[in-house]
């Protein structure tokens, strides 16, 4: 890793880094007031939270888990509508109302000291609850996250169309076939069902980044930035405002991996947040 002039840390080269296995931890439930919701819970130590993008999951960070570990506890929350934790505990589809629901995690969790990792839209929830639950929170962790301004693909005009359209009562049906193609298309893989994908597209839609572009500065703790200069969602230059407006912390700017980092330099980021939390750099070894 070499520094630059602007404090970002590039990797040199293409080489992609990961642990020799993943870790799949079976889910466990849990209920807050609103009702059942999902996780993964593995490992003793420091606590980390990770908060998916949407189409997203537990399994996002399968690799990122591995390689942080046995030694740091990471909780994988499965965001509503996705994993086994039902639409209805949060049915709203605004930033808000989805980082209301990791708070509200975490504290039925009764969780402190919590380093949250946000990945995608994911990142924007994640430092949201962040300013939310304030002391609960000593770290922040945003991977390819979206920014203070609009990325292109919510910029676009056909999405409120698109969203009308699958929602409509004849055509709708074959409008929603199409969605795992344009996914598909987008990078994300084929593990969604047509109601999760077109509930990603409500959410899209309905993405406010007022909210969180204005509690970017008041996020009160370290706070990590890393991204893709390869990323075909989220623009690095989205990527570069964040790491400006973001409190300090370590920034790395990775030539390769595109919109799943966590997945490709896995050791990279995993090294960072254990330095963060005062650990070794390294695990003595890793989970399976």
């Amino acid at each position: 890793m070499v520094a630059s002039g602007d404090g970002v840390r590039a990797r040199l080269g293409a080489a992609l880094t990961r642990p020799a296995q993943p870790s799949d931890p079976n889910l466990r439930t849990a209920t807050m007031a609103t009702g059942p919701f999902s996780y993964t819970d593995e490992g003793q130590g420091p606590v980390i939270v990770t908060v998916s993008g949407y189409p997203g999951g537990p399994r996002d960070f399968r690799w990122l888990a591995a390689a942080l570990g046995p030694d740091v506890r990471v909780i994988r929350l499965a965001m509503p509508a996705f994993g086994q934790t039902p639409l209805g505990t949060e049915p709203g589809v605004d930033v808000m109302a989805r980082a209301r629901f990791v708070v509200r995690a975490i504290e039925t969790l009764d969780l402190s000291e919590v380093l949250l990792v946000g990945h995608s839209m994911g990142g924007g929830l994640a430092g949201i609850a962040a300013t939310e639950l304030g002391a609960r929170v000593r770290g922040l962790a945003l991977l390819c996250s979206i920014g203070p301004t609009p990325h292109p693909g919510v910029e676009a005009r056909g999405l409120p169309v698109l969203r009308r359209l699958i929602h409509a009562p004849v055509i709708g049906w074959p409008v929603r076939q199409t969605l795992p193609r344009i996914f598909e298309q987008l990078g994300f893989p084929r593990r969604w069902s047509i109601e999760q994908l077109a509930h990603t597209i409500d959410c899209a839609v309905a993405l406010d980044f007022e909210p969180w572009a204005e509690r970017i500065p008041r996020i009160p703790c370290p706070t990590l930035v890393a991204w893709g200069e390869d990323d075909p969602l989220i623009p690095p230059s989205i990527a570069r405002a964040l790491a400006d407006q973001a409190p300090d912390g370590p920034r790395f700017a990775f030539p390769d991996g595109g919109h799943n980092i966590q997945k490709h330099h896995a050791v990279e980021l995993a090294s960072a947040i254990r330095s963060m939390l005062g650990l070794n750099p390294s695990p003595d070894s890793q989970r399976h």
